[in-house]
């Protein structure tokens, strides 16, 4: 599909970041640590996909493997609080480096962002993540 690829690259369309799939019989399955370099936040409309209704979300923009991807999160939670991956993304800056990575607890899932010399979070935060 070269041609549907040439079309999307002219377009400017950047590939979305993925950081979870889910699975054939239900579930949500992690691909792993991403390490990306942090290019830019603005917050977009988008819409959540269970209600079909429109939400603010923050579009990040990164790079991983010299390749720009983008990443969406809603803005706010079910609670109507920012969310934990904002307020987590909100602690870095544009240009750093850190590793991105889905995680299970549970039933629940959640994004950890830490830099690329930190590790991991050992007991993560109750939060529900939409992908």
């Amino acid at each position: 599909m070269e041609n549907s690829k040439a079309i999307v690259k002219k377009a400017g369309i950047l590939p979305r970041l993925k950081l979870a799939v889910k699975l054939e019989g239900g579930g949500t399955k992690g691909t792993g640590a991403h390490r990306v370099k942090l290019i830019e936040d603005k917050v977009v409309k988008g819409k959540n996909f269970q209600t079909g209704e429109e939400r603010e979300e923050v579009k990040y923009t990164v790079e991983e493997d010299g390749e720009k991807k983008t990443y969406n999160t809603p803005l706010k939670n079910k609670n109507g609080e920012i969310s934990y991956l904002v307020q987590k993304m909100a602690e870095f800056k544009e240009g750093e480096e850190v590793v991105m990575e889905y995680k299970n607890k549970g039933a629940k899932g959640f994004i950890d962002v830490r830099r690329v010399d930190e590790k991991g979070d050992e007991e993560p935060p109750i939060v529900e993540e939409e992908l």
